[in-house]
């Protein structure tokens, strides 16, 4: 008989709504400075939704969202008591708050230990076959 299928512990549960979030503000970032958005946060929410299921792309979803957090933290710091650049740049901080505590999350042993878990649960479902 299989055993169930391990649980996702409440931490990581917090970091996959999170980091999705960080990754729309960073688009809307984007939107509210050039009106478009890159391929980046598309990759970035695709991977941070990708997360619930695939370790990788947890992973992945971190360096993207933190790569942006370089790219748009500077600009924010500095053109924020500009009218112009202020809901940009709240959107930015936003984002990257959200990020850091989403990469807290993300990185805490419960959450790498779940992953284990699962590969080690899938990886003997199939030998049982």
């Amino acid at each position: 008989m299989m055993e169930p299928a391990p649980r996702r512990p409440p931490v990581l549960i917090a970091a996959l709504v999170v980091l999705p979030m960080a990754a729309f503000l960073f688009g809307m970032t984007e939107g509210a400075v050039d009106g478009t958005t890159t391929g980046w946060t598309s990759l970035a929410l695709l991977s941070s939704l990708l997360a619930i299921r695939f370790n990788g792309a947890r992973v992945t979803s971190l360096v993207i969202l933190a790569l942006q957090t370089f790219l748009w933290l500077p600009g924010a710091l500095k053109h924020m008591n500009e009218a112009a650049a202020t809901q940009a740049a709240s959107y930015a901080l936003i984002g990257t708050a959200l990020f850091l505590a989403g990469a807290v999350l993300a990185c805490l042993p419960e959450s790498t230990q779940y992953y284990r878990q699962a590969a080690q649960w899938r990886f003997r479902g199939k030998s049982l076959r």
